[in-house]
């Protein structure tokens, strides 16, 4: 007997979607800017930057590459629930820690994305948790 692990096509994608747009975007800014958004951080470290924004626009290719598939796997789903998960847990531990001392404008914009990846996090795992 197989059973098949997908998601219901139609109510995910959008949001795959709109998450791929997001992190690519956010990846190019963060590919094309490293310097001044490494100063506007408060932290001297643009290839920090740099890999955390070339690895978002790889995020980016696999949301929208798996997301435009026929079928739309619910472990690639998870996948993604789990990897927006942890950058929320990595920027609330960055806000929490003084692991980077980010100036105050950094903080806020760590916060504003945490929030906004928290989003695509939990509209994902709503429309994964509701198909058998």
């Amino acid at each position: 007997m197989t059973i098949q692990s997908q998601t219901s096509n139609i109510s995910i994608r959008p949001i795959l979607y709109a998450n791929a747009v997001f992190s690519g975007l956010s990846g190019l800014i963060f590919s094309v800017a490293s310097k001044a958004i490494s100063a506007f951080l408060g932290i001297d470290a643009p290839i920090i930057i740099l890999a955390i924004g070339l690895d978002l626009i790889v995020f980016a290719g696999l949301l929208y590459y798996f997301g435009s598939r026929p079928t739309i796997s619910r472990n690639f789903v998870l996948f993604a629930i789990i990897a927006d998960s942890i950058w929320v847990l990595g920027s609330i531990l960055l806000l929490l820690t003084d692991w980077a001392a980010l100036s105050v404008e950094g903080k806020w914009a760590v916060g504003i994305l945490a929030i906004i990846v928290d989003i695509f996090a939990a509209l994902q795992f709503f429309k994964w948790q509701k198909v058998d």
